[in-house]
């Protein structure tokens, strides 16, 4: 990917978030070519995961992606004022905004509940025809027209009046385990009652089951985690790198005798004369404020366990077992990165690999790398842009 450390020299006591946009376009090349619908969309909420949307979403768009899906009206806007030609849904449909607003800045909601129908249908009839998206809820219990909002839709003359259907969707509740018969079920249910109402593009497949059954594809993707490189179907790894790596200074090492308190409350207790790193990252920075497993941090390549609790910028790591002299004040503790997953610190506080990474990932310094990148010759005196090196100015 790149080398730990280089172009952080000035960055203090921040975490920072080292992000490979040659990895990004390998891994939409990747979901690209597994998908056999007719094309595969961008999920790039939460500023793209924490990646920032105005990098990363300018990069898809110039690898051939046209759709991309977002949460909120405002995040629509955001991506409508850096692509004005590309396709922008809206998950959470017509919340947020008047309906209006959404026609206005061509935003097309997925409308999540059967009541927001007539409100798109007023508009059509105000000011012509207009698009919409519509979620079914084929087992999540979450958003989506259920099976009696879809027979009363069959059964109504005038349902769909002044409106065009630009996607049916759902979400499946096992998405981590695309082969669960309960998605079978979903399946099966999400074809029979899209098939009683105007015809239109069906969107099954997530990250997880891009990399699933080929039969249930469909028309559209809508693809987020695999485009970052994370992980969704621990059982069945994806053919994806992951694209980041997040990294914070240590602030202080010390030498301490065995049976020393260290955090809030004594929370540990050395066992042994120890050496300690003092790490300006906590739960202030996205880092989980507890551990339901012992949680591991990189040094120089090596593992090396947080101990003492988590404050809100700092954290203690054990360093006792590492080489005489290789950790220092201002060396880089990795977190995550492509030789640390980061489902494994995820998975030692018992969340979801992106209940980590998109916090950590909002709250960091950005830098961006482009692992692709061509050396290009510069004039004499200033040497070579290498391969790896930060593309463009950090965010």
């Amino acid at each position: 990917m790149y080398p730990v450390n280089e172009g952080l020299e000035a960055v203090s006591d921040r975490t920072v978030l080292e992000i490979d946009l040659g990895a990004i376009r390998r891994n939409w090349r990747m979901v690209r070519d597994t998908f056999t619908g007719h094309s595969v969309g961008a999920v790039v909420k939460q500023d793209a995961y924490g990646f920032g949307a105005s990098r990363i979403v300018p990069l898809l768009a110039s690898l051939g992606c046209r759709d991309f899906w977002v949460v909120s009206f405002e995040e629509g806007l955001e991506i409508r004022a850096l692509l004005p030609e590309a396709r922008v849904f809206v998950l959470h449909g017509l919340a947020g905004a008047p309906v209006a607003e959404f026609r206005a800045n061509a935003l097309v909601p997925v409308l999540v509940d059967a009541a927001e129908l007539p409100m798109a249908r007023a508009e059509a009839a105000r000011r012509g025809p207009f698009d919409v998206a519509l979620q079914f809820d084929t087992g999540l219990t979450r958003l989506g027209l259920t099976l009696g909002d879809v027979r009363r839709l069959r059964d109504e003359a005038d349902a769909f009046a002044g409106l065009r259907v630009a996607a049916y969707v759902t979400h499946l509740a096992r998405f981590a385990d695309p082969f669960a018969h309960r998605n079978v079920q979903q399946w099966r249910r999400f074809r029979s009652w899209s098939s009683v109402l105007p015809a239109a593009p069906l969107s099954f497949c997530a990250s997880a089951g891009v990399f699933g059954d080929s039969s249930r594809h469909c028309a559209l993707a809508r693809v987020g985690s695999a485009i970052y490189g994370v992980e969704t179907t621990p059982a069945r790894p994806q053919p994806i790198t992951f694209a980041a790596r997040l990294t914070a200074p240590i602030l202080r090492v010390m030498d301490v005798r065995a049976g020393v308190e260290v955090g809030y409350g004594g929370v540990y207790r050395t066992p042994r004369p120890s050496r300690l790193a003092h790490v300006a990252a906590g739960y202030g920075d996205g880092i989980p404020f507890s551990f339901r497993h012992q949680a591991h941090v990189r040094i120089g390549g090596r593992p090396a366990p947080i101990v003492g609790g988590v404050a809100m910028n700092l954290m203690t790591v054990d360093v006792t077992h590492l080489p005489e002299g290789s950790v220092r004040p201002g060396a880089r503790v990795e977190f995550y990165g492509p030789d640390a997953p980061v489902d494994r610190l995820a998975a030692a506080a018992g969340i979801a690999p992106n209940a980590l990474m998109v916090p950590t990932a909002h709250r960091a310094h950005r830098i961006y790398r482009d692992s692709e990148a061509t050396p290009v010759a510069r004039p004499a005196g200033h040497g070579v842009l290498e391969q790896g090196k930060a593309a463009g100015d950090a965010a």
